[in-house]
């Protein structure tokens, strides 16, 4: 068996899917959404960049994915500073979900954003393994990882 090519979360919306079975990693987005956002502006507050990098690595698909990115532009809200997401996976997970789902999810953001200036941010899809080098050095500002790290040690 390979890692990136036959380790990957069941597609689509089906009764196996990802998506109708992440109930225990969407509670632990919610936990850990203190942490997140007090962590992101810390990293901003510190480094004071034009646009804020940040790495999902391992992000999955659907509505998880997306409450992350609100989680960082609720952090960012009202800061002059753009947002570029890279979402990662390995090439056999179901990006097509994430970004059926983005347009949906800019205008819920933008709704839930009338009182703040909403920071502009940019989605991307980066499959591959964490294995291999998928950024160059000091390109990111913040990383985030939930539920893969149990992926993340070698033999």
């Amino acid at each position: 068996m390979e890692m990136e090519s036959d380790f990957h979360m069941a597609k689509g919306g089906g009764e196996n899917s990802y998506i109708k079975n992440s109930r225990l990693q969407k509670k632990a987005l919610f936990q850990t959404k203190p942490v997140i956002e007090k962590t992101v502006r810390e990293v901003y507050s510190a480094v004071l960049p034009r646009n804020l990098v940040v790495g999902d690595l391992g992000c999955g698909s659907g509505e998880n994915t997306l409450i992350f990115l609100s989680e960082v532009i609720n952090a960012m809200s009202g800061h002059p500073v753009g947002l570029q997401f890279f979402l990662n996976d390995l090439p056999g997970s179901d990006f097509n979900s994430i970004s059926r789902s983005l347009q949906r999810f800019k205008k819920w953001a933008a709704a839930n954003h009338k009182e703040e200036t909403l920071p502009q941010f940019y989605v991307a899809a980066l499959p591959g393994s964490y294995y291999t080098r998928l950024f160059p050095c000091q390109s990111v500002h913040f990383f985030h990882s939930s539920y893969c790290l149990h992926w993340f040690s070698r033999s």
